[in-house]
């Protein structure tokens, strides 16, 4: 097999995996590389082998801005895509009705592609490792971690597919020339959930997991060269979420309690290695320069320092209103934070006014969303009709009344834009303590109260909410397991929001169309008018509509996927 390096060569580059140069691949174009050059066994520094590992990191997702300039929550109940123009790679699609196989490859459909790229990369490297000659510059001890790195790797892309689209072709280990084959068929979910297990799961006995580093924090101290790198504590982490997907109704329709409880355990098992821990300040983990590394996090996409995102999402009417609000979150969300007591606002001892909305509330609602009055850039943010954030004057104004705060840097008393390296954590210690919580509770409300209110409590005190005269942080003094299911599941959309996790538990849940029926009601907003003596006039409206179908629970399949495939059947529901 002879391929030709195109853009394989350019993704090793943006991935930082060009470590030094060799005569194979400066006596050409870059674009002209061999598969020999790549894997020359003559090149003592293995620059092509390298590469080839750095690029199976580089096919990680991202996850800012990514959808249309948006979040993938912009097509939840949780937000809006600012100016989104409609057509085919409109967020609007998954809440209008008009997703199909024909739009959704420019939508977050062409994960299909990304993610088989990374599978192919994956497969290339294990390929061109294989025998690869050990040296100073690559020993072999190193070669079976980058091997064992790599296979993690590839399990986390095929479980991405499999979210998004349930059974999907295994390749396994192959890497298939173009004049070979490619009409794969679909193999059932439980058949891909078991190839991931047998590449990484700890008790598997083909399992890489024992070639990998130990489970480590990211915290300051630890050896900074690994960080970001797959190791043990990732690959617990991974299952962790793998196991609750299969436990949740999407995949449990009998609701089994053993799912359940292997969800339980998986989350159990990250904890119990007492490495990782919340980071103090909530508003410290994404905004400060200061926050990175830190030891929430436990899977990352790095990225370098910048202040585009800041540009992006800031208020509009900053920096001469040249920034843009990209993303608009939603009434429905912010009415979903707490108060300070850890209320929920229809509680009518909590105090509540809809008239003076974000006062006593949960601080995350001030880390996570701009509201009128928000301090930012060392003014107060107006989104009150005519304010500098919503002038009518202007076409690209929020469409909801809020902006995106969460992932900025701290530039409350700044005067100018200043970034920070706007990381993807992929998997964080919060999400885990949720996690445990949601499957004990789905296990046995009762007997596992203390666990259940421990995770929360924990989450509720690093955000500052205050523990009350009994010490429960807002948490009821009894409850059923219907009630606990409400609050655990709001405690995630509050903790985790435009981290991508909404959308998945909206399906996972299926909360979509049955039950809460969430994306049946319309996205709502607040529309403010400033009175003549300064005060604010409140009123809640509905901004768009949203529809939902059954289909709609598993993405289609591209069109073009389809046809170029003969063996690749549609998810129901949907036409080709």
């Amino acid at each position: 097999m002879k391929l030709i390096y195109r853009t394989f060569i350019a993704a090793c580059m943006v991935g930082g995996c060009m470590l030094s140069s060799c005569s194979s691949f400066e006596s050409e174009p870059p674009e002209w590389n061999t598969d020999d050059d790549v894997n020359n066994p003559a090149d003592s520094t293995a620059t092509g082998v390298k590469g080839q590992f750095y690029a199976v990191y580089n096919s990680l997702p991202g996850l800012h801005t990514r959808l249309n300039n948006s979040y993938l929550d912009c097509a939840t109940d949780d937000g809006l895509a600012t100016r989104d123009p409609g057509g085919s790679n409109s967020l609007e699609n998954y809440r209008n009705g008009t997703l199909s196989p024909g739009n959704i490859a420019s939508l977050d459909g062409s994960a299909w592609t990304t993610l088989y790229t990374g599978i192919r990369r994956a497969n290339t490297f294990l390929l061109h490792i294989e025998g690869y000659p050990a040296s100073t510059q690559l020993p072999q001890a190193q070669i079976v971690k980058m091997k064992a790195e790599v296979r993690v790797l590839r399990a986390y892309f095929y479980f991405e597919l499999l979210k998004r689209w349930g059974g999907v072709p295994l390749i396994g280990d192959r890497v298939i020339d173009y004049d070979q084959t490619w009409n794969i068929p679909r193999s059932k979910i439980e058949d891909v959930v078991n190839y991931i297990m047998n590449e990484i799961g700890p008790d598997s006995p083909n399992s890489c997991y024992n070639d990998l580093y130990d489970a480590m924090a990211s915290a300051p101290s630890d050896n900074t060269g690994l960080y970001a790198r797959m190791n043990k504590g990732v690959v617990l982490a991974l299952i962790s979420r793998i196991r609750l997907y299969l436990a949740s109704p999407l995949y449990n329709n009998s609701n089994n309690k053993v799912k359940w409880q292997e969800a339980a355990d998986a989350a159990k098992r990250v904890i119990d290695l007492k490495i990782y821990q919340l980071n103090p300040n909530f508003l410290e983990l994404f905004g400060k320069k200061e926050s990175f590394p830190n030891p929430e996090i436990i899977m990352v996409k790095e990225a370098s320092s910048s202040s585009s995102l800041e540009t992006s999402n800031s208020p509009r009417g900053y920096v001469n209103g040249t920034c843009m609000g990209l993303t608009s979150p939603s009434q429905n969300l912010v009415d979903a934070f707490l108060t300070i007591d850890g209320k929920t606002i229809d509680d009518p001892t909590s105090g509540y006014d809809p008239q003076n909305p974000y006062a006593n509330r949960d601080p995350r609602l001030q880390y996570t969303v701009f509201c009128n009055g928000s301090r930012w850039m060392q003014r107060a943010v107006e989104t009150f009709d005519g304010g500098k954030d919503r002038s009518l004057r202007t076409p690209f104004n929020t469409r909801t009344g809020y902006y995106l705060r969460k992932f900025l840097a701290s530039n409350e008393e700044r005067s100018t834009i200043t970034g920070v390296s706007h990381h993807y954590y992929i998997i964080r210690y919060a999400e885990i303590l949720l996690n445990y919580a949601e499957a004990l509770n789905e296990v046995d409300t009762e007997a596992n109260a203390a666990a259940i209110e421990d995770c929360l409590i924990q989450l509720r005190k690093r955000a500052g909410i205050n523990a009350g005269g009994d010490g429960r942080y807002g948490l009821p003094a009894t409850y059923t397991q219907e009630e606990m299911r409400r609050i655990i599941r709001n405690e995630r959309r509050i903790e985790m929001a435009f981290e991508e996790q909404r959308f998945w538990d909206i399906r996972r849940w299926k909360i979509a169309d049955s039950d809460d029926a969430v994306m049946q009601k319309p996205v709502r907003g607040v529309q403010i008018t400033r009175e003549g003596d300064g005060t604010f006039v409140y009123n809640y409206v509905d901004v768009a509509q949203s529809t939902f179908s059954e289909k709609m629970y598993w993405y289609p399949i591209a069109r073009g996927e389809i046809q170029g495939n003969p063996n690749l059947t549609q998810n129901p529901g949907w036409n080709y």
